[in-house]
């Protein structure tokens, strides 16, 4: 029996409910109606490498708030999905930024020409670029693919054409941008023998403010000349009091929780643990996927590549594992639901000694608190009655906080996580350089 081919498409700082909103239609409304789409797909974490790496070994985290200021090598000593695939009969392929590339993920594939500048999007040559690797002969079956894209990654770049329209909007326009992108790959694979899954690390917070300045590309480059020339520290301490003066004047005219904290960077000083930065997309279509399914269960990221092996044929492993296959409900049939266990990553920023929390979330409650005490800021959350998480109800609930801390410690008792490699010096300013490029540091 021929192994169906895999296209596995990562939008980096993709929300879920941008991806299919309740109330407006989404641009890939198209697409969710050819296949079976997850409303409630859980990410573990806030952070690029700690979203990818959970999905790619189908493991949870864990301490990721407290290891993660060293930059480490991604894959070092874990089993991944990646290895397996290849060890199982599939060609392995990328197109990915350089910020992942240069954490060791780029050891896991195939192909030379991997890497792409953080800065590079679809609409000015990556589109392009994707394309015509899709049309080569370059890609053996049976394959995986994996696309990694930065379009929504801050501040949202696009086309000159929308250099005076604030970074909200930007966000919307991208996701309709990538869409029409990803349409064109599509069109280049043979449904019938491929399965293709969207999903994404992360999301992110989408603020209201005016920052049309910061989108305008010849600005963008002078700020990065300027950043070049400027010693480190001081360029981090005007950049640090520019962004806490903009922040407390734009929280001051708002008025809801939801409204204030979509104005704090994901790398701001509370790593907190809300929707907007968790929820992420998930769906699968092609290949043995049945058409016009929405499932409202709660799953995880580190379920989907168990579901993956499991469509394709391949039901054993040999590594352990936290997620399980999904299989069952898009087949109508029931699958325990289980909690999905949070933990928020610390790096290097311009945000200095910025605070990682933990949690759980349930399909009913949220629940988070500083990962070094937990007693600390503690946040509960009813998502059934406010999904918008505005009304922290920890302080009369202290029962459901205490039987929250037992599922934590029952989740982090299987840790099948080995400590990972650190990387070196010269490894480590390249990582920083990326990230810098970023807007990170």
């Amino acid at each position: 029996m021929t192994k169906p081919n895999i296209l596995f498409i990562l939008i980096d700082s993709m929300r879920a409910d941008k991806f299919f909103p309740n109330k407006t239609h989404s641009p890939f409304q198209n697409l969710i109606d050819q296949g079976a789409y997850f409303k409630q797909n859980i990410s573990s974490s806030d952070y690029t490498q700690t979203g990818i790496g959970s999905i790619f070994t189908g493991c949870y985290p864990f301490d990721a708030g407290l290891k993660a200021q060293n930059y480490q090598k991604l894959y070092s000593k874990q089993t991944n999905y990646i290895e397996f695939l290849k060890q199982n009969g599939y060609h392995a392929y990328t197109t990915m930024a350089e910020s992942v590339s240069e954490l060791g993920f780029s050891k896991l594939f195939d192909n030379a020409d991997q890497s792409y500048p953080n800065s590079l999007r679809l609409f000015d040559g990556l589109g392009k670029k994707i394309i015509s690797f899709l049309k080569s002969i370059s890609l053996e079956n049976p394959w995986f693919y994996f696309i990694h894209l930065e379009d929504l990654h801050l501040p949202v770049s696009l086309p000159s054409k929308y250099e005076h329209v604030k970074y909200s909007e930007r966000y919307d326009i991208a996701i309709s941008e990538i869409y029409s992108w990803i349409n064109k790959m599509i069109q280049l694979v043979d449904l019938k023998n491929t399965l293709i899954v969207i999903t994404s690390d992360h999301g992110d917070y989408i603020p209201s403010i005016d920052d049309t300045k910061n989108s305008n590309q010849n600005i963008l480059r002078t700020k990065s000349i300027i950043r070049n020339k400027i010693p480190s520290p001081i360029y981090d301490k005007i950049s640090i009091t520019k962004r806490t003066l903009t922040k407390n004047i734009q929280k001051h005219k708002t008025k809801s929780n939801y409204e204030k904290r979509a104005i704090d960077s994901r790398t701001g000083k509370n790593r907190h643990l809300y929707d907007e930065i968790i929820r992420t997309p998930l769906l699968f279509f092609g290949y043995d996927i049945k058409p016009k399914k929405i499932l409202e269960q709660q799953v995880r990221s580190i379920d989907i590549f168990p579901t993956i092996l499991d469509v394709i044929g391949i039901d054993k492993i040999n590594f352990n594992i936290h997620g399980q296959s999904l299989k069952p409900l898009l087949n109508n049939k029931i699958l325990p639901e289980f909690p999905v266990y949070l933990e928020s990553t610390v790096f290097s920023t311009v945000q200095k000694n910025a605070i990682p929390h933990l949690g759980i979330r349930t399909p009913q409650f949220k629940y988070f608190r500083r990962v070094d005490n937990p007693k600390k800021s503690v946040h509960l959350y009813d998502l059934i009655n406010d999904p918008f998480e505005e009304n922290n109800i920890f302080s009369k609930n202290e029962k459901l906080i205490f039987e929250m801390e037992k599922e934590i410690l029952k989740i982090k008792k299987n840790n099948f996580m080995p400590n990972l490699e650190d990387l070196d010096d010269l490894e480590t300013k390249k990582v920083e350089d990326e990230l810098r490029k970023l807007g990170y540091i």
